[in-house]
């Protein structure tokens, strides 16, 4: 017995009503299908479920039919109650979405995170309305009624112009203004009015290339495309004004990744983890994932290191309340493989790149004299461990830099040099010159490959 609920959330119990299974055939279920995307063809998916919704005049009887067979058209069956109906609509896929009877509506909350490179699993459609007044009686096999299938999304098929060596981890769809849809309703003409906006979509994919759809948008606004790689960079090259998106409309867009960029953001619960006070028990580590919910620092490894957010003004700190890694540095005359360091995420590009890092750096050193450091690219393939860390050797075109004693304040670094696919670029304190223990500070830390 298929699935049936009332709209107003009361179902009678069922030994009381009487069900029939029913089917609607193919001839009265037509339309612009969906499902399986090949292009712009879509087709309907066998197994999948459908909501059809029988109004009898004061409830309206939501019942979930399922999807016979893989094709362009299909059969639907499903079970519903016996009774008498003054009309009929349907939508896809079966889910939250309400039919309003009344008004001839299908209202639905999407919410912010509903595209995926799966349109099967929310590319809505909604029907029009049959509002020929009929009976299901317990002879009943075929549901008497017609519907046309109308798919609301517009689609839009992605070409990113990635590197055969780099793998898409996600793609954002950013916009000046809210003018993205994540809820509204749309009439049985096609009308949609949104009820919700915002001005950033998520879609999660390892695919180069992809079909999204996106709720129709009415309101002209400039739109950005990033696309964030497997390695932690983002490619923001695509920007255009965006007129608007209509239903079933289908688009096409490529993507330039010319120059990507990373720029250290911390998130609370890393902060938490690694932040002030934190780097005596640190030693050598990784990042759990469960204080890094946007995997920012997958594939980072640190050594006697901290890690601080904006939020963190930790006493005796120079870069208060910015986002930055923290190097310890040991005394004069100690085993300066002991010193702080670390190794970003193999970078991931196509030939010989250049890569070029920069930041603000502090220190609390209260002795005159500088802090050094040494940065660049590791070894390709290299098997980062503790003693990895603890090498300066494993840093190659090596270029040094210096860092004055706390009193001189902040200065800003940059450093350029190349770097081929599967290398890290690696940063450890080579020298705090003299006197007792301090740290260095690396505020916005940033690096592009271009």
């Amino acid at each position: 017995m298929g699935a049936c609920s009332k709209d107003d959330g009361v179902s009678a119990p069922e030994d009381l009503r009487k069900y029939v299974q029913v089917t609607i055939p193919e001839n009265v279920a037509s339309g612009e299908t969906r499902t399986s995307v090949d292009g712009t063809t879509t087709s309907w998916v066998a197994g999948y479920k459908v909501a059809v919704s029988l109004y009898n005049g004061s409830t309206t009887e939501v019942c979930e039919f399922t999807v016979d067979r893989t094709g362009a058209t299909t059969t639907f069956s499903g079970s519903v109650p016996v009774g008498s109906y003054t009309c009929a609509a349907a939508h896809y896929p079966f889910c939250a979405a309400t039919f309003d009877a009344v008004n001839k509506t299908f209202t639905h909350t999407w919410g912010d995170a509903y595209c995926s490179t799966d349109l099967a699993a929310y590319d809505f459609m909604f029907s029009t309305v049959y509002e020929t007044p009929f009976v299901v009686d317990e002879t009943t096999t075929v549901l008497p009624i017609a519907l046309t299938f109308r798919p609301l999304m517009a689609r839009i098929g992605m070409k990113l112009a990635l590197g055969a060596n780099e793998t898409p981890k996600y793609v954002t769809f950013t916009t000046d203004d809210n003018v993205l849809p994540t809820a509204g309703t749309v009439n049985a003409d096609g009308t949609f009015s949104a009820s919700a906006l915002t001005n950033s979509l998520t879609v999660e994919t390892d695919r180069k290339e992809f079909t999204v759809g996106l709720l129709p948008v009415g309101v002209a606004s400039k739109m950005s495309v990033h696309v964030t790689t497997t390695d932690g960079m983002t490619y923001s090259d695509k920007s255009f004004q965006l007129a608007g998106l209509k239903r079933n409309t289908h688009y096409t867009m490529n993507v330039p990744c010319r120059t990507k960029r990373f720029m250290l953001t911390v998130p609370d619960g890393v902060n938490s983890k690694y932040g002030t006070g934190t780097y005596g028990d640190n030693g050598f580590f990784q990042v759990e994932p469960q204080y890094d919910p946007e995997s920012i620092f997958d594939g980072w490894h640190f050594l006697r290191s901290e890690i601080k957010s904006d939020k963190d003004a930790a006493d005796g700190d120079v870069l208060k309340n910015r986002n930055r890694i923290q190097l310890q540095a040991v005394s004069l005359g100690t085993n300066r493989a002991q010193n702080g360091a670390f190794v970003t995420p193999p970078i991931q590009c196509d030939g010989t790149k250049t890569v070029t890092v920069s930041f603000t750096a502090a220190t609390n050193k209260l002795t005159v004299g500088s802090v050094q450091y040494r940065i660049g690219v590791t070894n390709n393939g290299a098997d980062i461990s503790e003693n990895f860390l603890r090498s300066f050797d494993n840093i190659q075109s090596s270029l040094e830099g210096e860092c004055p004693w706390k009193h001189s304040g902040s200065v800003s670094r940059t450093h350029t040099f190349t770097v081929t696919n599967g290398q890290r670029i690696m940063m450890k304190v080579y020298s705090s010159g003299g006197g007792t223990p301090c740290h260095l500070e690396l505020a916005d830390f940033t690096y592009t490959v271009e």
